[in-house]
């Protein structure tokens, strides 16, 4: 069969004029060659290798020769082109537009084109027959622009969604970095701090049992000596020692509130990672969020297409 009868065929069998065969066409058509419901789908997924759910003229023109040993479509096919005028589906098919026309514009376009093929204004007929060919290179010009177009938007969403996931582990690492470091930094100074207090404690520990040691053995010399006076005097002392102690014992009690309010401090500083975790939590969603609206504008754009 030749092109200009295998694409009037096709439109034929394009019920819904879509520019491809969908299985609901296919079906009608089946049934008008009284094809059995079992030997349709088989029929459709020949022409159908990809196994898109539809076929286009490419794939029908390729198995048309394979299916019409099962299916007589150029019965079907006589029907339709008989309704069709001669000289303008061979144009139609000469220029291979088919698929761009909607179904009220060819309708449209044919009856002026009969008009003037019948006129025999043979150079009234090419003006138009170059405008129409014009008109659907534009056509064509324009919709491989939109998948061009399509295609970049993909592109640039597919690269828009990398960078946010290298974004967002980037952001995780950095927060586990400075997690990680915030940590040792309080738990040195921690150290350093409890090191330096014991250090104090140990020193007036042993100051402490240094001046018990000589009490001790001035209570001694003054029981040898058995000076009321001098009894009297090394018991003020015991008492300024004991004391002393007491003070002491202050300083440590104060030593171990110092160390409850570093630990408090620490809570506060636990807090600040949790505060810059949560902010860090918002502006991911916010970038989620902007991404979202990015891939609508990419929909409205597609559906404006």
């Amino acid at each position: 069969m030749d092109r200009p009868s295998l694409r009037r065929l096709f439109s034929a069998c394009d019920v819904n004029k879509s520019g491809k065969i969908e299985y609901e066409d296919f079906t009608v058509v089946c049934r008008e060659l009284n094809v059995s419901e079992t030997e349709i789908k088989t029929l459709f997924n020949k022409f159908d290798a990809d196994e898109g759910g539809y076929i286009d003229y490419s794939m029908f023109s390729s198995r048309f020769q394979e299916v019409s040993e099962t299916l007589d479509l150029a019965s079907f096919g006589a029907g339709s082109s008989q309704t069709q005028g001669c000289p303008w589906e061979e144009f139609v098919g000469r220029i291979d537009a088919e698929s761009l026309l909607s179904e009220s514009l060819r309708e449209q376009l044919a009856d002026l084109y009969q008009a003037m093929n019948s006129s025999a204004n043979t150079t009234l007929l090419q003006q138009y027959e170059e405008i129409i060919h014009s008109l659907i290179s534009q056509s064509l010009d324009n919709r491989l622009e939109c998948e061009q177009l399509e295609t970049s938007l993909k592109r640039a969403e597919e690269m828009n969604n990398s960078q946010l996931a290298e974004l967002e582990d980037d952001i995780q690492q950095q927060l586990a970095r400075t997690e990680e470091r915030v940590r040792d930094e309080e738990r040195k100074k921690m150290e350093g701090v409890i090191a330096t207090m014991q250090r104090k404690h140990d020193n007036k520990v042993a100051d402490l049992h240094a001046t018990v040691d000589r009490l001790l053995k001035s209570q001694e010399d003054s029981e040898l000596n058995n000076s009321k006076e001098e009894v009297v005097r090394l018991n003020r002392q015991i008492s300024a020692f004991s004391q002393e102690n007491e003070d002491l014992r202050a300083s440590l009690l104060l030593a171990q509130t110092n160390i409850a309010i570093l630990h408090s401090e620490l809570d506060k500083l636990k807090n600040m990672y949790a505060d810059q975790k949560a902010q860090h939590e918002r502006e991911t969603d916010e970038l989620k969020r902007m991404v979202m609206e990015y891939q609508s504008y990419s929909n409205q754009i597609q559906i404006l297409q």
